[in-house]
């Protein structure tokens, strides 16, 4: 073997182990094969479940009683917007109050009572559902078990496609304004390092998984939950804060 005929199989050897070793990094970091099986990624998400005082959400049906102005008794469902109306306050966002701070809304709002008691029941809770959108097998509504977190809902809607940008996911809520604001969630961190997801949803809240980095959160909110999602948002669609 001549002296060049050496140094280019030497110089192809390079190359290729350069070539093994780049497709053996990609491998490694591709969505769904470094993975670990739905099963296991799912357990990793199931911690304890925070109780606290239950919040109405649209869907609700209420009972609001005036023990001592009886006429004024109403039992109202809460609309998509996340408003009820009452003869005796007119419109009032209930939806993310306690059913104690809406009775103190009240209160403060029926101003042609005076003194008034005011008792806010939840008779029948409204159907639980949130919208995955994006990058994922089966985008649109998901039903809502109890602790739910982003990553399970994505699971629930057919788990993330190979295009996902899972560390920059958009987590949107609606605010007790009424207003959509967004804030981002590495579920990346989730999957790979199981890290604990401190995000638990709420009815109507949406989980959407970009293909690629979204600069403006603000810009994408007013856009995709105005305009694209099967929601009812005349409440408004703000972010609180551009995500970089």
């Amino acid at each position: 073997m001549t002296h060049s005929t050496a140094r280019l199989v030497t110089r192809t050897a390079r190359y290729a182990m350069a070539i093994i070793a780049l497709a053996t990094v990609s491998a490694c970091s591709s969505v769904g094969r470094s993975l670990p099986p739905a099963e296991q990624t799912y357990a990793m998400t199931q911690l304890p479940v925070q109780r606290t005082e239950y919040r109405l959400q649209d869907g609700d049906r209420l009972n609001i009683k005036f023990p001592y102005q009886a006429r004024a008794n109403q039992e109202v469902t809460i609309r998509p917007d996340g408003m009820i109306s009452l003869e005796s306050t007119g419109e009032i966002l209930a939806e993310g109050l306690t059913p104690h701070e809406l009775e103190t809304v009240i209160k403060q709002r029926s101003t042609t009572m005076r003194d008034p008691e005011v008792v806010a029941i939840v008779v029948q809770m409204g159907s639980r559902k949130a919208y995955v959108g994006g990058e994922v097998g089966r985008p649109g509504y998901v039903d809502l078990i109890d602790g739910m977190t982003p990553l399970q809902a994505v699971l629930a809607a057919g788990g993330f496609k190979d295009t996902a940008k899972k560390d920059a996911v958009l987590y949107i809520a609606r605010g007790s304004d009424g207003a959509y604001h967004a804030s981002r969630v590495d579920l990346q961190d989730v999957v790979v390092n199981g890290q604990q997801e401190r995000v638990r949803l709420m009815g109507n809240d949406v989980v959407f998984v970009p293909a690629t980095r979204i600069a403006n959160a603000d810009l994408f909110v007013k856009q995709y939950i105005r305009d694209l999602m099967p929601v009812d948002s005349r409440a408004g669609a703000t972010a609180a804060m551009p995500v970089p």
